[in-house]
């Protein structure tokens, strides 16, 4: 337990020192091939003289025989090498994370897997005695490091970035379940498991955030010049409708580590419900990313009170932030 909690506190220190340095992120190969090969060693000593659940456990239980040296460590290197890269992992997908979208529960899974991969015993355990879970775990973790690297090393728009990240994933944890002899039943959970895990990202890619896209900031205005993109005010919440003469218009910034080219489109809602969607643009981010805006204007009528809300998706509808404004009572500022 006590090393389960110092794991525990190196992946929160892990975050901390990771945030916002993408420069760290091609490490992240590394600690892959390290993780990849090392989860291989371990699954086959794990066969060794054992009666296996697929290839790599005892059904109900841990592997015969006591560890040895080598046993021990391989089990060390892979839980740290599993631990380091999820927290690592973690602060960048967080960035393009929006709260309200269905795309927080891929970056709750990945805290959760991180947090489940410092409960050495337990996790040491079914890394042990399941060739599915070896073989999910990896994948996963595989998938979240490659579909963040591929848009910064290469100009890949993020949702091709994933469907490569799927599949590139995916083979390389299989050797993982099939190294050693498979029966026919775990053949098939292997099977399942794959075709569910590919479903997953490339049928729904609204539920992976698209790294490594996030919306720096947001500016609501009652005007903006088309060519500076210079904002005329800045409206807080609570502006007075009459302050607007029948317009609003938002300017955002969005971040990207380098030439990340996407589509990117803003949906706009009143108290919840859509009256607005712009046309989806193509866009290829430089280094300090990129500004996108839009807006309405009403010929004869003011804007309406209510709580309007600006959501940034890129191609496959995946969100990855929002801006709000409530327009009500009084009170503008700039």
């Amino acid at each position: 337990m006590l090393h389960s909690v110092w794991a525990l506190a190196t992946g929160v220190a892990v975050i901390l020192l990771a945030r916002g340095r993408y420069g760290f992120v091609p490490w992240v190969v590394l600690f892959l091939v390290v993780t990849w090969a090392s989860t291989l060693f371990f699954g086959r000593r794990a066969t060794r003289g054992a009666n296996v659940e697929g290839a790599v456990g005892i059904p109900g239980g841990a592997p015969r025989g006591i560890p040895g040296l080598g046993d021990e460590t391989t089990s060390y290197v892979t839980r740290t090498m599993y631990q380091e890269t999820l927290f690592f992992l973690l602060p960048f997908y967080a960035y393009s994370t929006d709260v309200t979208s269905p795309n927080v529960i891929f970056l709750g899974a990945l805290a959760a897997l991180g947090v489940l991969s410092c409960l050495d015993l337990l996790f040491d355990l079914w890394l042990r005695s399941s060739a599915v879970f070896s073989m999910a775990f990896f994948a996963i973790v595989a998938f979240a490091a490659i579909n963040l690297i591929l848009p910064i090393l290469a100009p890949i728009e993020p949702t091709v970035a994933t469907r490569l990240a799927a599949v590139v994933s995916l083979a390389s944890a299989l050797p993982l379940a099939l190294h050693g002899p498979v029966r026919g039943a775990v053949r098939w959970r292997i099977a399942a498991a794959a075709a569910a895990f590919l479903a997953a990202v490339t049928v729904w890619p609204h539920w992976i955030p698209p790294v490594p896209l996030r919306v720096e900031s947001a500016v609501f205005a009652s005007a903006i010049d088309r060519e500076t993109l210079v904002a005329a005010d800045t409206l807080a919440d609570g502006v007075d409708p009459q302050d607007l003469a029948g317009a609003l218009f938002v300017r955002l910034e969005i971040f990207a580590p380098s030439a990340v080219p996407t589509n990117v489109s803003l949906e706009w809602t009143k108290d919840g419900r859509p009256f607005r969607l712009s046309r989806e643009v193509a866009i290829t981010a430089h280094e300090i990313g990129f500004r996108l805006w839009d807006g309405f204007r009403l010929d004869s009528t003011a804007v309406e009170p209510g709580r309007y809300r600006v959501t940034v998706r890129a191609s496959g509808g995946r969100v990855f932030g929002r801006a709000d404004l409530r327009v009500g009572a009084a009170g503008r500022s700039g």
